[in-house]
């Protein structure tokens, strides 16, 4: 079907034309949470359409997940979990299946702007019914790992190095609230 521009050496067979719906085990939305079960502490993190909204003392998923949100103003927003965690009824919950790499998968949908897909109303929302049909180009899963991967990998260095300049600059205020007295 296809071959990307660029490519991990080693990699030559052609990705294929897929719909979302045939590469997840599971797509569908969370489930509702009461407000007062979540807590600023907590066993699990809770999870929502705008990410981490807190924490609660039960799980509904366990394991790797891809997570869109699926109302409000930040419909199409992306989250990655691994683990125990909740997931609310304002995520989209992705878990790809034997086939396929829901880290791959995760990023994938990141770059397809899925909140383009919302249905245009004061409160924006996605549908799964949708969003199960839209189609994209998928390698194999030993290259989808490996382009996971690669991902993250960058991902952890970016949060490595912004932590770094987040203390930098708490130590450049310091020293100038310091300094000129």
């Amino acid at each position: 079907m296809g071959k990307p521009k660029i490519r991990f050496k080693g990699y030559e067979d052609d990705w294929e034309q897929r719909k979302l719906g045939e590469v997840a085990q599971e797509f569908k939305s969370g489930n509702s949470l009461k407000a007062d079960e979540i807590d600023i502490t907590g066993d699990y993190p809770v999870y929502g359409g705008n990410g981490l909204r807190g924490y609660t003392s039960t799980y509904n998923h366990d394991g790797e997940y891809a997570l869109i949100g699926r109302q409000g103003a930040l419909c199409g927003n992306m989250n990655y979990s691994v683990g125990k965690a909740y997931f609310t009824e304002h995520a989209v919950v992705v878990k790809a299946d034997e086939n396929n790499d829901t880290r791959f998968l995760y990023y994938m949908l990141d770059t397809m702007n899925l909140g383009q897909y919302s249905d245009q109303s004061a409160q924006p929302g996605l549908a799964v019914n949708k969003l199960v049909k839209l189609e994209n180009q998928f390698p194999m899963k030993e290259e989808q790992q490996r382009i996971g991967w690669y991902f993250s990998n960058i991902d952890h260095l970016i949060t490595l190095h912004q932590h770094k300049c987040d203390e930098l600059q708490k130590l450049k205020k310091f020293m100038l609230q310091n300094m000129f007295v």
